[in-house]
């Protein structure tokens, strides 16, 4: 008799990975920009007649999720992934670096290149594929298995004159989704974690460092000497500071390691200053925007609290700098108990299909399971893609985003064996947590 299993294995080809892959790439999905994505994806869960909802998180942002209903008394599961992509394209040194940061997908050998395509349409399409092949495939497990399309996860903040739907992200569709009557017993996220099972992700605090100045002249005036009030250079002062944070940065990240390791960070990530369009005259002003990565357990208020401490130390050494500290954006990070149900489905899925067990471990980087975990909702991080084509795994290189069609492909079979153990588990069963 042939099982589930194999039926919904059988449904899956590498091909069609491939294809769907390709497909999401390139649609373009920029924050603020997910509808046509959106619809897509949609369309194709309703060809499967599949019940699916569609949650306007604002005008031109809906969340898609589709249910492939259970025949009772199953645990649910959630496979669920963000359609917005970190870049769009064509910001000012993003548009430079070539085609592999563009919503148009080619291939090299077996890598699929191409906006997204790390981060993280590859996973999704991984996830969706094997859940299609479910589908398609006449099986149905017990529990609901569900497959949640999301918008606006990537961190993106709305600062300044970056205003509007395309700065607003950090996950304004997975709060909305859990807000908004979606649930499940637990939940995977395709992040590329290259294979690992990643129990945990970090959170950050997000200041803006404001130094004010004055517009002295830049210029040099001859004859006998003129009493002038002493100009303040916002750019200069700006040095400082910075010199400051590289100094107290060390001390902080020893301090806050997890599960023995260090997993935090402290990054200038941008800065502005004076104004361009006018020489002669030096900066009035300099903006200094600081994250301060946090891990599980940190509190908000204790980090405020640090780097203040840190400016006033600044101040007291200098009595002519002018500083503003503001907190613009304070995502928390989440985690799951090793033992969690969800945490060995996953382990065991994977070793189905490559023989090894799998690195459980956790990523600092701010994820929408965080927010499902504070709904009650445990859930874990497990990507097929993150391997480079040019050694190691992390973040893409120059040559751009990439996935390799091999990993996705048996992504999609991790996917297919976890679901089909856990939407056919009890849910009574659900907390003993087999190992």
């Amino acid at each position: 008799m042939v099982t589930d299993l194999q039926k919904a294995l059988a449904a899956l080809s590498r091909d069609d990975v491939i294809k769907l892959t390709r497909d999401v790439i390139d649609i373009p999905s920029p924050m603020g920009g997910e509808k046509e994505l959106a619809d897509y994806l949609a369309g194709r869960f309703r060809d499967l007649g599949l019940d699916v909802r569609m949650q306007e998180v604002e005008p031109g942002r809906p969340n898609v999720i589709a249910t492939h209903k259970g025949t009772g008394g199953g645990a649910s599961l959630m496979l669920f992934g963000h359609m917005d992509t970190t870049w769009a394209g064509d910001e000012e040194g993003i548009r430079e670096l070539g085609p592999g940061y563009q919503p148009s997908s080619y291939m090299d050998g077996d890598w699929i290149y191409g906006a997204g395509a790390y981060n993280m349409k590859s996973g999704l399409a991984s996830a969706i594929a094997a859940f299609e092949a479910i589908v398609r495939s006449g099986a149905r497990p017990a529990g609901d298995l569900i497959m949640a399309c999301v918008v606006g996860e990537t961190c993106h903040t709305q600062v300044r004159r970056y205003q509007g739907a395309r700065y607003r992200g950090c996950g304004v569709g997975a709060n909305f989704m859990v807000g908004n009557g979606v649930s499940a017993d637990m939940a995977v996220c395709p992040e590329p974690t290259s294979g690992r099972v990643s129990i945990a992700s970090g959170g950050y605090v997000y200041f803006e460092i404001r130094i004010s100045g004055n517009p002295g002249a830049t210029y040099a005036r001859g004859g006998k000497e003129i009493e002038v009030k002493p100009a303040v250079d916002a750019i200069e002062k700006s040095q400082d500071v910075l010199a400051a944070i590289r100094d107290w940065a060390p001390g902080y990240k020893r301090a806050h390691t997890y599960r023995g390791q260090e997993a935090t960070n402290v990054a200038v990530v941008a800065m502005e200053a004076g104004h361009p369009w006018r020489p002669t005259k030096l900066a009035p002003f300099s903006r200094i925007y600081l994250e301060v990565d946090t891990v599980p357990g940190q509190r908000v208020i204790d980090v405020v609290r640090e780097v203040e401490a840190l400016m006033e130390d600044c101040r007291s050494r200098d009595a002519e700098l002018d500083l503003e500290l503001n907190v613009i954006q304070t995502p928390d990070g989440a985690e799951v108990a090793e033992d969690e149900y969800v945490v060995g489905a996953i382990s065991r899925a994977h070793t189905a299909v490559h023989g090894i067990a799998p690195e459980v471990t956790f990523d600092s980087w701010v994820a929408d399971t965080a927010t499902l975990i504070r709904a009650g909702i445990p859930a874990i991080c497990y990507g097929p893609a993150g391997r480079s084509a040019f050694g190691g795994s992390g973040y893409y290189p120059v040559e751009g985003e990439h996935a390799n069609a091999d990993d996705l492909f048996k992504g999609s079979q991790v996917y297919i064996h976890l679901a089909l153990e856990a939407c056919n588990l009890p849910r009574e069963h659900l907390r003993e947590r087999p190992g």
